[in-house]
């Protein structure tokens, strides 16, 4: 069984509140790196064994697609709640488009230790128990 921190960003899927520790922020980016690598692969391969007459790249389209599209919403909202995490508005992730200077600030986003205890978007998610795991309004149901 996958621990909670590697699971739990699936689980919220769409949830734009509270907040997502370092660690589940950078499992989950993992993840979509190994699933898009994996795409790659697949294309890869499919163009090697297949003689279909389709170029690499339209073949890595076809694959890549369906999996940015999967991993859009639950990227979205993992970053949003890390940024929530840090008690920034999830508008910051924008930052991230500012050429050349942006990047940096995300990495850095991503890398900052957390703020202790509860802050304006909920709970501590680093605490204990089921009431840190997911927003009251969505735990509930």
């Amino acid at each position: 069984m996958l621990p909670a921190y590697v699971t739990r960003p699936f689980r919220l899927y769409a949830v734009f509140r509270g907040r997502s520790t370092r660690r589940e922020y950078w499992c989950f980016a993992a993840v979509a790196l190994m699933g898009m690598l994996v795409a790659l692969a697949v294309a890869e391969a499919l163009e090697r064994a297949l003689p279909l007459g389709i170029a690499t790249k339209d073949l890595m389209v076809l694959l890549y697609l369906p999996v940015v599209v999967a991993l859009g919403v639950p990227g979205l909202a993992v970053k949003v709640r890390r940024l929530h995490d840090i008690g920034l508005s999830g508008w910051w992730l924008l930052i991230g488009f500012v050429p050349l200077v942006g990047g940096l600030i995300d990495l850095f986003f991503g890398l900052k230790p957390g703020d202790a205890g509860e802050n304006r978007f909920g709970a501590d998610p680093r605490a204990t128990g089921p009431a840190a795991d997911a927003p009251a309004d969505v735990a509930a149901g």
